[in-house]
């Protein structure tokens, strides 16, 4: 009887003291080691972080480049300006736990540009899958540069870890296929408890999204290499690759946790992982990249936003939940039998609006 409060309960405490917790452990390594990490010559080039702030801010941009790109090849063309202002405005709500909201409030507000609520949702789903596959293939790929360095290359010798990247790659080309990702996200919308939806891009639209998800995450990656090029300015040439696959599937492992809003904490720790099995940074380092990587990237993530928002992200907001007062005030006026027919009248037709170009 009491199980919904007490699951309800346990998820929020998760929520909160999971990335407390990693926190706490970050700064007792950061404490644990600072002998380690006084013998070494840090030093933050002021240029370096500036143009690592640059790349962060880059990303930011291309996600609603990408996202209009997707609308395009759903039948559903907006302008460069109305994407971007759509997609960073909305989010303001990433970090509500969940993950999702952001999603649902862009759903709302792209509806009044006349896409309907089924486009909408697909190109959310096609807009997430393609971004976790493209993390995965970039993470593939960074993987034929681990073999000379860390754990994993001493474990692997050879070629076993070049195979292990190429078989990656392989297998995800295959299952971005239309036929096969259809029945899996389909597949997940039943465990949901949700209608499933028909993806009709082709599979030179999905490939085309995802290589441009894979532009997007070598940018975000060589903003992170650059940024530990600020804090470490011997690194070598060979740790940029690395550090792009590390920055995509610390991302994606932060995603898919569905645990913390917008992955805090689990991406850190999954970075301060992957640095350890990867690449050597001197001791403590790893824990401080991790931690100055989420702190530069939200503050671009914050500048972009607010800029979207002041430039017609805050309209977007009140004419929103005007609509949404006007649709409740004509419920209260119309009978019932004619709202469905209002409501369906308000957005544009649903049929034959989901298809590829």
């Amino acid at each position: 009887m009491h199980r919904p409060g007490v699951k309800k309960f346990g998820k929020r405490v998760l929520q909160i003291g999971l990335p407390a917790l990693i926190l706490a452990l970050f700064v007792y390594q950061v404490k644990k080691n600072w002998a380690d990490l006084t013998v070494y010559t840090f030093q933050l080039n002021p240029w370096l972080l500036a143009l690592a702030f640059f790349g962060f801010m880059l990303q930011e941009l291309s996600y609603g480049l990408i996202w209009r790109a997707v609308l395009a090849r759903l039948g559903s063309h907006l302008s460069l300006r109305t994407c971007l202002r759509i997609y960073l405005a909305s989010e303001f709500v990433r970090y509500i736990p969940g993950n999702v909201w952001h999603v649902l409030t862009r759903i709302l507000w792209v509806s009044r540009y006349g896409v309907s609520r089924p486009v909408a949702f697909a190109s959310m789903a096609i807009e997430l899958i393609t971004k976790l596959a493209a993390g995965v293939l970039v993470f593939s790929v960074s993987l034929l540069f681990w073999q000379d360095f860390g754990k994993i290359g001493s474990l692997l010798r050879g070629s076993l870890l070049d195979i292990v990247g190429i078989a990656s790659i392989i297998a995800l080309f295959i299952g971005l296929h239309p036929r096969i990702l259809n029945g899996v996200l389909n597949w997940a919308l039943r465990r949901m408890k949700r209608e499933p939806i028909q993806l009709t891009l082709q599979y030179s639209d999905i490939l085309f999204i995802t290589l441009a998800w894979c532009v997007s995450w070598i940018v975000a990656g060589t903003a992170f290499y650059v940024l530990l090029l600020a804090l470490w300015p011997v690194a070598p040439l060979v740790a940029w690759p690395i550090c792009i696959g590390i920055y995509a599937i610390a991302w994606d492992i932060g995603f898919v946790s569905f645990i913390t809003p917008s992955g805090l904490g689990i991406r850190e720790a999954a970075i301060v992982a992957l640095f350890a099995l990867a690449f050597p940074l001197p001791t403590g380092l790893a824990s401080i990249m991790a931690l100055i990587s989420r702190l530069v990237s939200t503050l671009a993530e914050v500048v972009c936003v607010s800029i979207a928002y002041l430039s017609g992200g805050k309209q977007e907001l009140i004419t929103q939940q005007a609509t949404q007062v006007r649709q409740l005030q004509i419920n209260d006026e119309i009978p019932d039998g004619e709202i469905l027919s209002t409501e369906i009248a308000t957005n544009m037709p649903v049929e034959g609006v989901v298809k590829g170009e």
